[in-house]
């Protein structure tokens, strides 16, 4: 399994467009796939796009995984490596159970921040094929909201977890929660470093990024064009068997909606 980069090292600045469905043939093509392409292996397209649920009003994404446009029509240097969304000071929801693994400062280049890394297993997710393990890791954070949560701690599916920011905290940048997924062999074999802005980053040989997309698929495969519809986190829902992850932002329902 190959190295994981610096984890974050392509978080980007700003945000980005949403990406548009893909073609017929790429659709095609992709469908025909094994599900090794929709995951989007070394932060490369995975085709996937999110359908937002009928009867919700919900906070949109607002950068795709894989994308390189900025929301100021601006080309990143990186492609992204994961997914933003959400308006200031929403709440950010844990996507599934699972086991707190680090809460830290970090520093990407535009200020300290709170960051959080949440482990699931795949049985949290109900999944009866994969590898055991999943990494959500959430950055730009406010660290006061975070920094009460201790390694080992469990999470609830649709726990808020924290609110959404502004990269660094700074007014410059627009607020999003910047969400990475990665799938793990061994959940042993994380490494802590120092990064050049003092602050911590973590590394792993056996985590490998996908996107979040994907495991926002596994309870309703993607259809023919690649869309995800997406499944909110609502308190009056049963989600016991439920498999993979569901919706890190707010949804409400809709007046007249049952």
């Amino acid at each position: 399994m190959q190295t994981t980069l610096i984890l974050a090292s392509a978080i980007c600045l700003a945000l980005s467009f949403a990406v548009a469905p893909t073609s017929f043939a790429n659709s095609l093509s992709t469908a025909r796939s094994d599900g090794t392409r929709k995951k989007g292996y070394a932060i490369t397209k995975s085709g996937l796009y999110p359908i937002y649920p009928t009867g919700y009003s919900c906070t949109r994404l607002t950068s795709l995984y894989a994308s390189y446009r900025d929301v100021d029509g601006s080309r990143r240097k990186r492609p992204h490596s994961g997914v933003d969304g959400g308006r200031l000071g929403e709440a950010v929801l844990a996507p599934a159970d699972g086991v707190v693994k680090a809460v830290w400062r970090a520093n990407w280049g535009w200020g300290r921040e709170g960051a959080l890394l949440i482990r699931h297993t795949r049985k949290d997710l109900n999944l009866r094929t994969g590898p055991p393990f999943y990494y959500s890791a959430f950055y730009h954070l406010r660290y006061r909201d975070v920094r009460h949560f201790r390694s080992g701690q469990q999470v609830e599916r649709g726990q808020k977890i924290g609110i959404v920011n502004r990269p660094g905290g700074r007014a410059r940048y627009l607020p999003e929660v910047h969400w990475e997924v990665y799938e793990v062999t061994n959940d042993h074999a994380i490494r802590w470093g120092v990064g050049r802005y003092a602050t911590r980053y973590w590394t792993s040989r056996d985590a490998r990024i996908i996107d979040p997309l994907y495991l926002l698929s596994r309870n309703s495969a993607p259809g023919f064009g690649n869309g995800v519809r997406l499944m909110p986190f609502d308190a009056a829902i049963d989600y016991v068997g439920f498999r993979g992850f569901t919706y890190i932002l707010p949804c409400r329902r809709k007046s007249g909606s049952l």
